[in-house]
């Protein structure tokens, strides 16, 4: 087993939920398991030096997998992997850390306080 297959794992598994569309191209295409282990590979090398860097091993690896695992929902994102003949590679992109994968409810006006 190499060193990378558990994020391999885990990146398949977040895209065949979140951006189903997209790994079903993947895998028509015959690129899905190239991609994945693209994305697993290059989590791996930044988790690596950011840990050389001076970060702790578990906020490098949060990181890692946020950057070049954890795709934004088609829902957030559908361009992403809208034209199957222009999907670029999932693990090239970077994406913002920390993204709310649920829909945001829109805040309540702050009522006027008292002058």
């Amino acid at each position: 087993m190499k060193l990378v297959d558990p994020w391999r794992e885990e990146a398949g598994n977040h895209w065949k939920k979140y951006r189903p569309k997209m790994y079903r191209q993947l895998e028509r295409s015959g690129k899905l398991s190239e991609r994945l282990e693209n994305a697993a590979r290059r989590a791996h090398d930044e988790c690596i030096a950011s840990i050389q860097a001076g970060m702790t091993p578990w906020e490098a690896e949060s990181e890692a997998k946020k950057n070049h695992l954890f795709l934004p929902a088609e829902e957030d994102m559908p361009e992403l992997g809208a034209d199957p003949s222009r999907l670029p590679d999932p693990a090239s992109l970077v994406t913002t850390p920390g993204v709310n994968r649920r829909k945001q409810r829109p805040h309540k006006q702050d009522a006027p306080g008292p002058n």
